[in-house]
Parts: structure tokens; sequence; C-alpha cells
């Protein structure tokens, strides 16, 4: 993702994923007020861009942000030691692998919204990654 002039895909990716950062972090009882800080600038900048014809790819960048959220929680479940079973290994590292493999699709998905976003932005540069 673009830091140095992003687009609106960029723009519109951090502002889910702020979203979800004010969302669970006030529901753990933590200061959240950079992040309310930082969802009023991205605001702003989704304000003054014509976001009808990617709102769609808005709303599912949203939802694909939440999923990665999850399954990224998920993941960080398995990492602690005590928690490898001195038995059934094999269904434990399934279930990481299919974590980890879950995720990846979830970031491309992700990539793929917010190139979507950048080209009906008028924002397309290319592809970000090159492989």
């Amino acid at each position: 993702m673009r830091l140095i002039n992003p687009g609106a895909g960029e723009v519109a990716d951090r502002f889910t994923v702020v979203a979800l950062k004010i969302l669970f972090g006030e529901a753990a009882g933590k200061d959240v007020g950079h992040f309310r800080n930082e969802q009023v600038v991205l605001l702003t900048k989704l304000n003054s861009r014509e976001v009808g014809p990617w709102l769609g790819q808005l709303v599912e960048l949203s939802a694909v942000n939440a999923a990665l959220w999850h399954a990224e929680d998920d993941l960080r479940a398995y990492r602690p030691l005590d928690a490898i079973p001195a038995t059934n290994t094999i269904e434990f590292y399934r279930a990481v692998v299919q974590l980890a493999f879950r995720i990846q699709e979830l970031n491309d998905h992700r990539a793929r919204l917010v190139g979507e976003i950048n080209k009906a932005a008028g924002d397309d540069t290319g592809r970000e990654k090159l492989t």
C-alpha cells in the first residue's frame, strides 16, 4: 500500500482499519483518541472524493478487513507454546496452516479491492506487488 501520495484505495483501507481499532479499542476500555483524530483526517480526505462509484468496494473492504482482524486473532491464539498439544499435533498444524492461508487469501482480496477503488477514483498507479 502506498504511503506517499496514497490513492483513494489506501485512504479507504486505512479508514476501515481505524474504524476497527476504535471499535475494539473502546470495547477493551482503551484510549482511542488518537485513532479518532486520524479518522477525522481520513474522513476529510474521503469526503473530498466522489465515493459513489466505489462505495460497494469500500463496504466490501470493510468486511474483508474485519475478517482479517478475526483471522489474525484466531492465529495468535495458537502462538503460545502451551497451546501446542502433545497429541493430535497434525490437526493443530493443519488448523494453523489453514488460518495462515486464509489470511493470505484475505490480504489478496484486500489488495484487489484497494486497486479497484484506486482505478475507479482515477488514482491507479499499477500493482503494488510485482510478483
